[in-house]
């Protein structure tokens, strides 16, 4: 009898190391969500870092890869990552103030970049790791893995605006006044609008495209491979090159899911997220000119902006906020 017994809490005791074992063997999968889908250089970015997480880590961890807002807008996105309930969201640098990153957040300010290549020697710099690790030392739920680099965001009208503002061949600073143009709901580029005399319209990604067509908005901003890839341009076919901000994207983790891995796995993410943004930047300097190159085959017409220097000056007041000192060492540009 007491063989018996003995035999099966031996037998018991097997068959808990086996499982044991074996969800040891399993891969540990984070999520991430991303807003937009296949297409776009945030997304080409996530599959480069799911793959190369793969590989380095041999197979012990994964991504689960969710597109089109699947798990939410940005609002949601980032609110999942600071609760815990989502682990990766590529967020935008000008919206991680409105969530307790201020510093970060200064990349995001009007006409800081000249081009996408600036933003990149920014981003590969001294100064780009200091704004990453911000996003730690502020203690607000995040862990800012890596840049994501994006090209400009600029502004598109419907054909109704265009009609209105008398069928323009150019755009200026004055056609903006009273624009009903949305932005994304953050403080940052509500206030960005305001001072370029439009009337800023925070409306949930989702929901833009009937915005749009519907005329609840003038116009919108964005870059120009989201205005393709999410076909604003059938309901805004106007695209105007101000080149107001970039889309300084950021690989953004929750923090506790961070402290929670080894040291080792946190290397793994470390090379996956290196992966991503060259993925992301190659992606995006070839995308931007095709779809540019494709402006006349879809019907868009590009309106370029004359009086940029009166649209820098008219933002001044938007830099108040940030620190002179950084604010300075950005439009230097001395990476």
């Amino acid at each position: 009898m007491r063989k018996g017994i003995l035999a099966l809490a031996l037998a018991g005791m097997m068959t808990l190391s086996m499982a044991s074992v074996a969800m040891a063997d399993e891969p540990l999968v984070l999520s991430w969500n991303e807003v937009n889908g296949d297409g776009y250089g945030a997304t080409e970015g996530a599959k480069a870092f799911k793959e190369k997480l793969e590989e380095v880590s041999g197979g012990a961890m994964s991504i689960e890869l969710y597109t089109n807002g699947t798990l939410g807008d940005e609002k949601e996105s980032m609110q999942g990552i600071q609760m815990g309930t989502l682990d990766i969201f590529r967020g935008n640098a000008s919206s991680l103030p409105n969530y307790g990153a201020k510093t970060i957040g200064i990349t995001g300010l009007p006409f800081m970049f000249k081009d996408m290549e600036t933003f990149k020697a920014m981003a590969d710099s001294e100064l780009g790791q200091r704004l990453l690790d911000s996003v730690d030392e502020e203690d607000c739920g995040y862990i800012a893995l890596a840049w994501l680099v994006e090209g400009p965001r600029q502004m598109f009208i419907t054909e109704d605006t265009y009609a209105k503002l008398g069928n323009p061949s150019e755009f200026t600073l004055d056609m903006m006044s009273g624009l009903k143009i949305r932005v994304p709901e953050t403080d940052l580029m509500v206030n960005t609008m305001k001072a370029l005399g439009a009337s800023a319209t925070p409306i949930a990604y989702a929901e833009l495209y009937t915005s749009l067509q519907s005329g609840v908005v003038d116009g919108a901003e964005n870059g120009v491979t989201s205005y393709v890839s999410n076909s604003f341009n059938e309901v805004a076919p106007y695209f105007i090159t101000d080149a107001h901000t970039f889309g300084c994207g950021v690989v953004l983790m929750n923090k506790d899911k961070w402290n929670s891995l080894t040291e080792e796995q946190q290397g793994w993410m470390k090379e996956a997220a290196a992966a991503a943004s060259a993925a992301c930047y190659e992606f995006n300097q070839k995308q931007e000119q095709d779809v540019f190159d494709s402006f006349e085959e879809l019907g868009i017409t590009r309106l370029d902006v004359p009086d940029l220097d009166k649209w820098q000056e008219a933002c001044a007041d938007v830099y108040s906020d940030y620190d002179a000192d950084l604010v300075a060492e950005l439009q230097a540009g001395e990476y």
